[in-house]
């Protein structure tokens, strides 16, 4: 099973737009609705990552998460920021299906990625950055299911 996604426009935190491989992904949240998130796809990032608003959205306790210290490229003392990592349910409706991946929730205003733990597991992904497509391909067997 595979599915390819256009790349979207995006407003970076200087103001200037670029294009990235996005996904949407969607999550339950605590009352049993679902939500769809829109995530840059970041093979560059060991784990997915979100803001701490999002933990509580989705009914997790961020104190019950492993807590961390994300820095990210700047060793700085003052870039640091703390954060939390769970077991995270997250639905892909473009596959049918659904995946548990560890996830970060940040302090501040995280921005939503898919890394590579859990989710490069399922899916090969492709970047075609001349057409701006990215390529999806299911590689194993995950839960069925989708909101």
């Amino acid at each position: 099973m595979s599915f390819s996604k256009p790349w979207r426009t995006l407003s970076g935190p200087d103001e200037r737009e670029k294009r990235l491989p996005v996904l949407d992904v969607y999550l339950r949240t605590a009352g049993g609705s679902f939500v769809r998130e829109v995530f840059v796809v970041d093979s560059g990032a060991d784990v997915s990552m979100g803001p701490r608003r999002l933990c509580e959205l989705v009914g997790l306790r961020w104190e019950d998460g492993e807590l961390i210290q994300v820095t990210g490229i700047a060793q700085h003392e003052e870039c640091v920021v703390p954060a939390t990592i769970h077991m995270l349910d997250i639905y892909i409706r473009d596959a049918g299906c659904q995946l548990t991946i560890p996830f970060c929730f940040a302090e501040g205003d995280a921005p939503l990625l898919i890394g590579r733990e859990g989710f490069f597991d399922a899916f090969r992904v492709t970047f075609d950055k001349p057409q701006f497509v990215t390529v999806f391909e299911l590689v194993r067997s995950v839960a069925e299911g989708s909101p």
